[in-house]
């Protein structure tokens, strides 16, 4: 049977509470739910709008304790899914009392994980270990005893550490700010979980390494485009409305430090006070991009080695973790420029496309945009075309209907800026 894109069954929607014994079946009250996976929020997360005809909200009662269980279907023309997901519901939101159809609200739920992350605490120290084994754990004593797995990617450099109480969340947050890969030169690790589990892994690991044949590709515009002499990479899906949320912002890279910046570091006990420079042009070729063209434009010198439009101070103190020369520093002083400059990277040209239901698109995914030229000799825009990372996710489920948002950014440019003669 030939399935139409977007096309799925929802099979299960269900309640269940301590309060009472069994689960209640809610699938006829589900007006939409929407379920969020996001490279920068950690886990995932959604929200059920409902139409509650029998007052549940009061009787059965919704007051905290629930569990929402999902069960469903997807085929998205190639590929088809089937999940079977739990969150725990946080918050009801939106109640509307009608005077005769009942009331309509918004059940917001979150992964279960996050809520056992409130009542954790990690309170011990860890000494000579490389942050992904601090994460690894981490995971391993509390998130982890659930059962959902870790996808870590190694890193370099040890480091000794008292963590101050923080919540495991938190704690794998600050391990990801502070690691710089064990096999790649960047610095912008991050923690994120999605429907495939939780990761700790580089952004570099997900841009790189990429084999074109396998990446998803889209098109705005008409799908019998010809794209001749361009990347075809697979049969593209059409998108079906597109929002460009950022391009460059000179104020904003300069003062972040995206292009250049200065590093201070001061050693109050020892009185010693180092400087490092970071040059965005003259490292870019170090790191894995997207892409093989800079920001930045090889003939043009504004904006390089332009150090002072950024300062960071980052304090040090000789032995702050004991008389162990090895592993006696938070790295920080080694990552802070370089992961600064990489996420406000990531950060500068991104839009939000839609397109018909495609669950199999994960946060952290690489996409091919055909962006169509609206002018000049080109076919496809050369800013906008190209490799995209995909930041977050946003799958809207509807009783007939399966439409994904996502929003996506790219690090650099599939050809190169435009200069004289071109």
């Amino acid at each position: 049977q030939v399935r139409i894109p977007g096309e799925y069954f929802l099979s299960n929607v269900s309640l269940k509470t301590p309060l009472r014994d069994g689960s209640l079946t809610i699938n006829e009250l589900v007006i939409t739910i929407e379920l969020y996976e996001s490279l920068f929020k950690g886990v995932l997360s959604g929200n059920l709008l409902m139409r509650d005809t029998t007052n549940l909200l009061s009787s059965y009662p919704i007051c905290g304790y629930e569990t929402l269980m999902l069960s469903f279907h997807c085929d998205n023309g190639l590929e088809k899914s089937d999940f079977d997901l739990t969150f725990r519901v946080y918050s009801v939101k939106n109640v509307i009392d009608g005077a005769n159809d009942g009331k309509t609200y918004t059940l917001e739920f979150i992964s279960p994980e996050y809520i056992s992350n409130m009542e954790m605490i990690v309170d011990k120290s860890f000494t000579n270990m490389t942050s992904s084994s601090i994460a690894e754990k981490i995971w391993g004593e509390s998130l982890g005893l659930m059962g959902k797995s870790l996808k870590i990617e190694e890193s370099r450099g040890l480091m000794s550490i008292v963590s101050p109480f923080w919540h495991p969340i938190k704690a794998m947050d600050w391990l990801a700010s502070r690691s710089l890969s064990s096999d790649r030169m960047g610095a912008n690790y991050v923690f994120f979980e999605t429907l495939d589990g939780f990761n700790f892994v580089s952004i570099e690991s997900l841009v790189s390494n990429i084999n074109d044949e396998e990446v998803t590709s889209y098109i705005y515009g008409p799908k019998d485009i010809s794209l001749e002499g361009f990347p075809n990479l697979t049969d593209p899906t059409v998108i079906s409305s597109v929002q460009i949320d950022s391009s460059f912002d000179l104020i904003q890279n300069l003062s972040l430090g995206m292009y250049s910046s200065n590093l201070i570091s001061h050693d109050i006990i020892k009185r010693t006070v180092k400087r490092y420079n970071f040059d965005y042009k003259k490292t870019f070729d170090s790191y894995e991009h997207l892409e093989d063209w800079s920001f930045l434009h090889d003939d043009v010198e504004s904006f390089k080695e332009v150090y002072d439009s950024k300062r960071f101070l980052v304090p040090q103190h000789y032995q702050l973790f004991g008389d162990d020369v090895v592993g006696n520093s938070s790295l920080r002083e080694r990552v802070l420029q370089l992961r600064v400059s990489q996420l406000q990277q990531i950060n500068t040209y991104k839009m939000t496309i839609k397109i018909a239901g495609d669950i199999t698109t994960r946060a952290g995914d690489v996409v091919y945009i055909h962006y169509p030229s609206k002018g000049g000799v080109d076919r496809e825009d050369r800013l906008m075309s190209g490799k995209y990372l995909v930041l977050n996710v946003k799958n809207s489920l509807e009783m007939t209907r399966h439409e994904t948002v996502l929003e996506v950014a790219k690090d650099s440019y599939f050809r190169e800026i435009p200069s004289k003669g071109v």
